[in-house]
């Protein structure tokens, strides 16, 4: 079953028809969910090694509607043999690109808070936020 996206997601976001018509090779006018699930995965796959240069735990970002639109606009182009339209192709370039700013740190899934799991006998310190960055002085 695939973590960021499924049938439904494709089906929220895609006509109907297209669906049956890039999914259904033997044309029995209905969507062969199978297609399209196997698709989804491919996504998963590609999504999660993105990803995990920043997340440790993938899994938990299952649902998250960014990875969702990434996960669906990459399986649709997926799903066609040859030559996708432009615009196929310009939603699977687009979403490999936000895949590579969320690798990159560009885009931040979790709003930048990750919270570490308690260690016992670990020792807390609270303190001032730095001055200076490498956020902050970006552009010097």
């Amino acid at each position: 079953m695939p973590l960021f996206a499924d049938l439904a997601a494709m089906q929220a976001r895609f006509e109907k028809r297209d669906l049956i018509q890039l999914s259904d090779p033997d044309n029995t006018g209905a969507i062969v969910a199978s297609v399209i699930e196997e698709k989804l995965s491919s996504a998963d796959a590609l999504i999660t090694s993105y990803v995990a240069a920043r997340h440790r735990d993938t899994a938990s970002l299952a649902g998250h509607p960014l990875l969702t639109d990434i996960a669906c606009d990459y399986a649709f182009s997926l799903l066609w043999r040859s030559d996708p339209p432009q615009w196929v192709a310009d939603r699977r370039k687009d979403a490999l690109a936000r895949l590579k700013d969320i690798s990159s740190g560009v885009i931040k899934l979790d709003q930048g808070v990750e919270e570490a799991a308690p260690r016992p006998g670990q020792i807390l310190v609270s303190s001032d936020p730095q001055r200076f960055s490498r956020e902050k002085l970006k552009g010097y």
